[in-house]
């Protein structure tokens, strides 16, 4: 009722505000970034008639889902890490869209507001997230990138060793390690004795005339990385002096 166009006054979550309308059915575009109630106040029209009004709207706004991805910046070929995802806002589950070094994108859903998946890269390896959607279908298009540098295990190949007098003669047992990333530890025993040396390179000689069988416990590069791969053989065969009368 009354002529317009109208002036409409009304509170925006309490605070006055007031709106020229042109005439029925008018729209006010409106974007709170929190929840917002709208009530009408009061309306006059071009006659200067007036009318106090009491109708009220309550516009629920949402969060936009916020999340952090994080995992170790390293890792060793064949190790099991986690990817986590800590989420801070939204309401899940959400719906993470991912890619890993690009390739055709994954969407899976988290439930918990920590969670991680676990990975086990082979070798240089980026994720991203594309997007975030949560339960209300608030969407996060932010794109997050983690990179995880995959280091290679050291492998070392074990030789040397012979037959030698008891004369105070030695032979070398050789370590050849390639691959990994030096200075390496080495553990290795010799018959009986356990015996461990820090800081090698790639070739690692030792000249001994201690006899028996020698064998590599473990060897661990820098970035702590393990070799799995442990080939060869080394013995030493200490032999007697004889004596003739």
């Amino acid at each position: 009722d009354g002529t317009p166009p109208y002036v409409v006054d009304y509170l925006v979550g309490g605070t006055p505000a007031s709106i020229n309308v042109a005439g029925a059915g008018a729209n006010l575009a409106v974007s709170p970034t929190t929840t917002t109630t709208y009530t009408l106040d009061f309306v006059t029209d071009s006659k200067g008639c007036t009318s106090s009004l009491s109708d009220d709207a309550t516009l629920i706004v949402n969060e936009i889902p916020q999340i952090t991805l994080t995992s170790p910046s390293e890792t060793c070929d064949g190790d099991v890490i986690q990817l986590q995802f800590n989420f801070t806002a939204g309401a899940a589950p959400w719906m993470i869209n991912y890619d890993v070094n690009g390739n055709p994108p994954t969407i899976i859903p988290i439930n918990n507001a920590i969670d991680s998946i676990a990975i086990s890269p082979s070798s240089t390896i980026t994720y991203t997230i594309n997007s975030v959607t949560d339960n209300n279908s608030c969407v996060n298009n932010n794109a997050q990138t983690v990179v995880i540098n995959t280091n290679p295990l050291p492998e070392v190949t074990l030789s040397g060793g012979g037959s030698i007098c008891a004369d105070g003669s030695t032979t070398d047992i050789n370590f050849n390690i390639t691959s990994g990333i030096p200075p390496y530890n080495l553990q290795y025993s010799a018959g009986l004795n356990a015996n461990f040396v820090s800081n090698i390179g790639t070739i690692f000689t030792i000249s001994t005339d201690q006899g028996g069988i020698y064998t590599i416990q473990s060897v661990t590069d820098s970035k702590g990385c393990s070799a799995n791969s442990i080939s060869g053989s080394a013995s030493v065969n200490v032999n007697p002096l004889s004596f003739s009368g």
